[in-house]
């Protein structure tokens, strides 16, 4: 798979030294260099010279060897550790804009601080979201209970996995899925 060759091609270049992943001493082998999930990408190296300009060859090659383009204009860099002047040169030899925290990454906000609650408030959003097409239909308590546990959960168990959620969001959340078991109930 083409996925699986990107990890290779940089696995292989962290094991010839020519490329450093993160933190080493927290993760076996050589670091963390990649994530990802379907078309989503994060790659993670040191900000070296000689590692941006490695990684960049990295990629321009898998590009021509996946037959895949690269969209370089419309991915970001996260430059950690450094002045300003540097986290753009560094943006500027890879071709990509340079992002800032916070960020979301597959629905998730990530931040190099600790998120406030108005970051984590768009999760409770979500949450209304997936239940507005249930809204209104003639739904047994078991059907709810179900969506409930089923989706409107596992969102939260997802989210609850990277980080603590204040008391103020359990209770917005636990509101919304008390007002969706409880829908239609007056109606009766």
């Amino acid at each position: 798979m083409v996925v699986d060759a990107l990890a290779a091609i940089l696995d292989k270049a962290k094991a010839a030294g020519h490329i450093k992943g993160i933190v080493p001493h927290l993760v076996g082998g050589d670091g963390v260099s990649l994530l990802q999930y379907a078309d989503d990408t994060i790659i993670m190296v040191e900000g070296s010279e000689s590692d941006i300009s490695n990684l960049k060859f990295l990629l321009l090659c898998f590009q021509q060897m996946a037959g895949l383009k690269i969209n370089f204009d419309k991915s970001e860099v996260m430059v950690l550790g450094y002045t300003q002047e540097e986290r753009k040169s560094i943006a500027d030899r890879l071709n990509c804009h340079l992002g800032c925290f916070p960020t979301t990454y597959l629905g998730i906000p990530i931040s190099d601080s600790r998120l406030t609650v108005a970051e984590l408030c768009p999760t409770v959003g979500k949450l209304q979201h997936r239940i507005e097409p249930w809204q209104g239909r003639w739904l047994s308590k078991a059907a709810r209970t179900v969506l409930i546990n089923a989706s409107l959960s596992s969102l939260l168990l997802f989210i609850m996995s990277f980080y603590s959620l204040p008391e103020t969001l359990h209770h917005d959340i636990a509101t919304i899925q008390g007002r969706f078991f409880w829908a239609g109930e007056g109606d009766k």
